[in-house]
């Protein structure tokens, strides 16, 4: 009986009378087919065994009938139906068509609260879409990007014309790629041919549609992320900015604003060392300073930018050297070129230049209109020439020379140690604080900006605090100057 039950248990049974037995149940099929033999002392033929199917029949027809099981007195037990792929499909479908439609009436009321980007202003939270206008290469490894505003709204309009009044600014240009963002400072609108040209909006105020394109001096660097990027776009692209960021107001800090307590800047002088693409900060504060609403009466007596480069290329505006009697060109020794003292035959040669590069068309205008208060000077390296302290104390007034009176040591417009301790350069939300002078409030500016390591070379290094930059102390070149007396008068030393 043992044989005939592991006969039956492995093999298909070749009986014609029994075609399909479940494993589980084989017990009636063999006292059927072996009446004489009793399975009542094997136990383990009464308990029910996995499901084993050993017929080609389908299942449903392998299940056993009422029939069948009431003869055993067992019955099945109950089994799930199989889950078919048809309905594991529609709950699949069922669930991703809900997602979907979560997800588009969230895009949908978004959308319906938040500003389309193309439409949305300038501001200091969020990038705005701009258009390249135009791309000029003016140096072999410097060009001037131009870009418009998308969709230049009314309140773009006021925020940009706001900037050019307050003079000095930036702002953040995004690399999308990388995620990244830098400051870069727009150049002033270039000359117009009729000064007196203005478009008028609905408003009836003048306004520069100039002023709407913003120009910014960059300089490809090995290496460099944004610079590279920049310079691979091309005209009708688009690039996103953020800001405007307001800076330094250097009119009220010189003292030549209505805000301050006299508005007289007569006598004070401004020393801007720019290093590379720096001298578009310089030319901010020229604009703001020369051109600026002010009486004349009440203007800077002198402006004088040092402009240092590496190639003699990127010195753009730079008068050609005069011809010694051998025909070589020769420089004079600290590359002084003064508008005021240049000779009729070095304006003839200035105009022969062939080509000039708009930005060096600004910096001759800024020359012809403010022939006895704008000066500027070209270092460069190539040519071993170096901004010097003797170049510094060229500009700056004699030794000895005071210049309005001694500063009150707390005043957050003209104390240098209130300006070493400030937590960042918007003078925007210090409006409201009061001159602490008394009678006549300003000081002469020496302004510095470029790459860090030549800041730090000329003003020491600004410091970190509470994830800003502070002014920090002053150090370098000009600290040395300072604190030697070798420079007269009330200073300011602006870090940009």
């Amino acid at each position: 009986m043992h044989q005939i039950t592991r006969w039956l248990g492995h093999m298909r049974p070749p009986l014609s009378g029994l075609q399909a037995v479940r494993f589980g149940y084989r017990e009636s099929a063999i006292q059927q087919r072996y009446p004489h033999q009793s399975l009542s002392a094997k136990s383990s033929f009464r308990q029910p065994l996995p499901q084993r199917h050993f017929s080609a029949l389908s299942a449903r027809q392998n299940r056993a009938s009422p029939s069948q099981t009431s003869s055993t007195g067992t019955q099945p037990p109950a089994q799930q139906p199989p889950r078919t792929k048809g309905g594991r499909f529609k709950s699949w479908a069922l669930f991703n068509i809900a997602g979907i439609s979560v997800f588009v009436a969230t895009a949908v009321v978004v959308k319906s609260v938040w500003p389309n980007d193309k439409n949305k202003a300038l501001n200091k939270t969020s990038f705005t879409p701009f258009t390249i206008v135009s791309k000029e290469q003016v140096s072999p490894t410097a060009f001037v990007l131009s870009v418009r505003a998308g969709a230049a709204s009314a309140t773009t309009r006021a925020r940009l014309r706001e900037a050019w009044d307050h003079g000095l600014w930036s702002v953040e240009i995004k690399q999308p790629q990388l995620q990244i963002a830098r400051h870069y400072t727009p150049l002033p609108p270039p000359p117009r041919a009729h000064e007196e040209e203005k478009n008028n909006d609905d408003s009836g105020k003048n306004v520069d549609e100039d002023e709407e394109i913003l120009r910014f001096l960059i300089r490809r660097v090995d290496g460099g992320e944004m610079s590279t990027y920049l310079s691979r776009l091309r005209v009708g692209g688009a690039v996103w900015l953020r800001g405007p960021h307001l800076g330094f107001d250097v009119a009220r800090r010189l003292g030549s604003s209505s805000s301050d307590s006299t508005g007289q800047a007569a006598g004070r002088v401004v020393v801007f060392v720019a290093g590379g693409t720096g001298v578009a900060p310089a030319l901010q504060v020229a604009r703001r300073l020369l051109d600026g609403p002010e009486p004349d009466e009440t203007k800077p007596a002198a402006m004088s930018i040092l402009w240092a480069n590496r190639a003699a290329a990127d010195a753009l505006g730079r008068p050609l050297p005069p011809t010694s009697a051998s025909g070589r060109g020769s420089w004079l020794p600290s590359s002084w070129w003064r508008c005021g003292v240049q000779s009729d035959k070095t304006q003839e040669r200035q105009e022969q230049t062939a080509e000039e590069s708009s930005l060096a068309r600004q910096i001759r205008d800024l020359q012809r209109r403010h022939p006895s208060r704008f000066y500027i000077s070209y270092f460069v390296d190539a040519e071993a020439t170096r901004i010097s302290s003797q170049d510094i104390q060229r500009a700056a007034p004699t030794s000895g020379q005071q210049l309005g009176l001694p500063p009150a040591k707390t005043c957050p417009w003209h104390s240098p140690a209130a300006l070493a301790n400030l937590p960042d350069d918007d003078d925007a939300k210090r409006q409201d604080t009061a001159c602490g002078c008394g009678g006549d409030g300003g000081a002469n500016l020496a302004c510095v900006s470029g790459p860090d390591g030549f800041v730090e070379a000329y003003a020491g290094a600004k410091r970190w605090h509470a994830g800003g930059e502070m002014q920090g102390p002053v150090r370098g070149l000009l600290g040395r100057l300072l604190a030697d007396g070798d420079v007269g008068g009330n200073w300011l030393v602006l870090k940009i």
